[in-house]
Parts: C-alpha cells; structure tokens; sequence
C-alpha cells in the first residue's frame, strides 16, 4: 500500500500527456520518412479544417538533434529537420505565416550515456 499514493499522483492528467506529434529521424538524417509524412498530412488536414471554422492555430514546429557532435552541427541538423517538416507543411496547405521554426536547447547529458533516439525529432506543437 506504499506506492498507492505514488500511482495516484502517476495517474493525474498533467503527468499523464501524451508527448506532441513528432517526426524522428535516424542519425544524421533530415529526409521526411512515410510515417512522418503520414503525420503531417493529417496535421495539415486538422489544420485547414480548424482554418474553415476560423480557428487555425498557428504552429510550432520544434527540431532538436542530439547527436553530440556538437552544438554547432547538432544545431544546423535540428534546423534543417524542423525546416524540412516546416516545408512539407506548406507544401500541404498550411500558410506559412502560421507556423514558427525553433530549435530549442536539450539539457546536457551526462558522460557516456546512451543518446536518446527519440531526440532526434521534429515535434508540431499548436500555440
């Protein structure tokens, strides 16, 4: 019975958010694969629907690359990944004036753990 009031508090649904919609890349990597594709195809749908009712969000789309070949390259990869999300997203109806290319920071990781596969990725985020 210890860990009742730890589930309970796991189980919130602040602490229970599914992550955003995110395309993810193999190392090195910035072409857009089927599953990525697939995604945005059904943001941009969602999007031009929200646009006909007069809701569109606008849209960030956050690259990050975790590669540690450092921050300079790690850097241009993230942006080049969120640019070419961003691209397919116009490409797809979106209008450009919508959407927000970032590529925010990821905390330092410790020496010589494993990097993350999933930080190599490319998440859409309404704002």
């Amino acid at each position: 019975m210890r860990f009742l009031p730890l589930l309970l508090l796991l189980a919130t649904p602040v602490l229970a958010q599914a992550p955003p919609p995110a395309c993810t890349f193999p190392r090195g990597g910035e072409e857009l694969n089927e599953d990525c594709l697939a995604l945005l195809a059904g943001i941009a749908a969602d999007w031009q629907a929200a646009q006909a009712r007069g809701a569109a969000p606008g849209l960030a789309v956050r690259g990050f690359a975790r590669e540690q070949q450092g921050p300079r390259l790690d850097g241009l990869i993230s942006r080049r990944r969120a640019v070419a999300v961003a691209e397919e997203l116009r490409r797809l109806g979106v209008d450009p004036d919508r959407l927000e290319v970032t590529t925010p920071a990821l905390p330092d990781r410790q020496a010589g753990r494993l990097v993350d596969p999933f930080s190599r990725r490319v998440e859409i985020v309404a704002r």
